[in-house]
């Protein structure tokens, strides 16, 4: 009873340390995406660049909707979470170019993870976590993810039970393809009576990938509203050179797009520009490549 007491104390002084999540707004992206956290703890909205919002557009029972604009003026805007559940939010202005994200917050469960970190092992990712008080702990759910947003269950690791002491785990993906750089991990802390809990987002640069800027780029041809949406990778925080060159070898547009590590969403506008066959360069950070594109 006595371990009881002590374990619920300090679950209560480890959760009552609130955390603040920096969401940077630019590119036509809220970046990250997607995010796992804690009754309690604060979102940081930040404009980078820019006339946005952050519009909530569903939220759990009874919790508070926002509505709040992130430019020059409105540089940044903060929301306490106070229930559980899953937050969906976009920018009102360009959600129809795919400015979306979410938000998913956890109760409180009585699974303390302690440690949670991801290593290379054998050109392969070795995810490893710690907990140091486990009570009626079920298992643990290994959740991945290639673009940050859509998570799958890889695999379940059975949890102790009932522990008051230090625990290791550890789990290994022998499955990414050679194509994808970055991979986004989250483990779901799972008790006997179904509570889940949901640990932050972790990202894995895969070192076996070639070297890739580029993830997509649609529609292609381009219609004639011009919007082209891009997906690229970014190895550190910076800014990516996009130049469109014509037939006859002249720039005839050139924009910045902001980066964060991982993979980032892009949009650029091209919808006064002539129809015809062109060259889309890009470059970051030593990177460069060149895609041959149509405007309609």
């Amino acid at each position: 009873m006595k371990k009881l007491l002590l374990f619920l104390f300090c679950l209560t002084h480890y959760y009552s340390r609130a955390t603040t999540w920096d969401i940077n707004v630019q590119n036509y992206q809220f970046s990250p995406s997607n995010l796992n956290v804690v009754v309690g703890d604060v979102i940081h909205w930040v404009w980078v660049t820019g006339v946005h919002t952050t519009t909530s557009v569903t939220v759990p029972a009874g919790a508070n909707p926002w509505d709040q604009p992130l430019d020059a003026t409105a540089k940044s805007f903060n929301y306490t979470v106070t229930k559980p559940g899953v937050y969906s939010y976009e920018c009102s202005f360009h959600s129809f170019l795919g400015m979306t994200a979410s938000f998913t917050v956890s109760s409180v469960v009585p699974i303390v993870l302690s440690a949670f970190n991801i290593s290379t092992q054998n050109k392969i990712p070795l995810i490893f976590w710690e907990t140091q008080t486990e009570i009626n702990a079920d298992y643990f759910s290994i959740r991945k993810s290639v673009n940050g947003i859509d998570f799958n269950e890889i695999g379940k690791v059975p949890a102790a039970g009932n522990s008051f002491i230090k625990r290791n785990y550890s789990f290994v993906d022998k499955e990414i393809p050679t194509q994808i750089t970055y991979v986004y991990y989250a483990i779901a802390t799972v008790d006997i009576d179904g509570k889940v809990g949901l640990s932050p987002i972790k990202i894995y640069k895969n070192l076996s990938a070639s070297q890739k800027l580029i993830i997509s780029l649609s529609p292609n041809p381009i219609t004639g509203m011009g919007h082209l949406s891009i997906q690229f990778n970014a190895n550190n925080k910076g800014t990516m050179i996009a130049s469109l060159i014509n037939s006859q070898g002249q720039q005839v547009l050139k924009t910045e797009l902001s980066a964060d590590v991982g993979v980032n969403k892009g949009h650029i506008h091209l919808m006064d520009i002539p129809p015809g066959l062109y060259v889309l360069n890009f470059t970051l950070a030593g990177l460069s490549e060149s895609y041959t594109v149509i405007k309609n």
